[in-house]
């Protein structure tokens, strides 16, 4: 007689923000949540929390080498920051990153402000989920 968890594992399936639900604190919450559904689709296996941490290492890091599906092309991260504005200003706001000139930066555009804004904060949160959940 086989287990029922093994049975039937592709309906008992828990997403990583199920997982960690009650580990996030509140500040940048919902940021958090939607960094979890990007890492839900870009870490192999999530049953393995080992390779969730380090995947949240890696790309806390950078981001350019481990990428999160969902937030590789401009347009995506575009998107993301749309989504969740108000965490990613809060989050670049606390973190100094307004401080610094578009041509310190790099940066030639405000298409690309929001981009890289964006890339910051996510790693910036990603430091942030690691020590809380691990």
């Amino acid at each position: 007689m086989k287990k029922y968890t093994e049975k039937y594992k592709d309906f008992l399936y828990e997403n990583l923000e199920d997982k960690f639900k009650d580990k996030i604190s509140e500040q940048y919450s919902s940021l958090k949540r939607g960094i979890l559904l990007l890492l839900d689709d870009s870490v192999k296996n999530t049953e393995e929390l080992i390779d969730v941490q380090n995947y949240i290492n890696k790309s806390s890091i950078d981001l350019n080498s481990n990428q999160l599906i969902g937030f590789i092309d401009d347009a995506d991260v575009f998107d993301f920051y749309l989504k969740y504005q108000t965490d990613i200003d809060e989050i670049c706001n606390n973190n100094k990153w307004f401080e610094k000139t578009a041509a310190e930066e790099n940066i030639f555009s405000l298409y690309q402000y929001i981009i890289n804004g964006s890339k910051f904060a996510v790693m910036q949160c990603l430091k942030i989920l690691e020590k809380e959940l691990f």
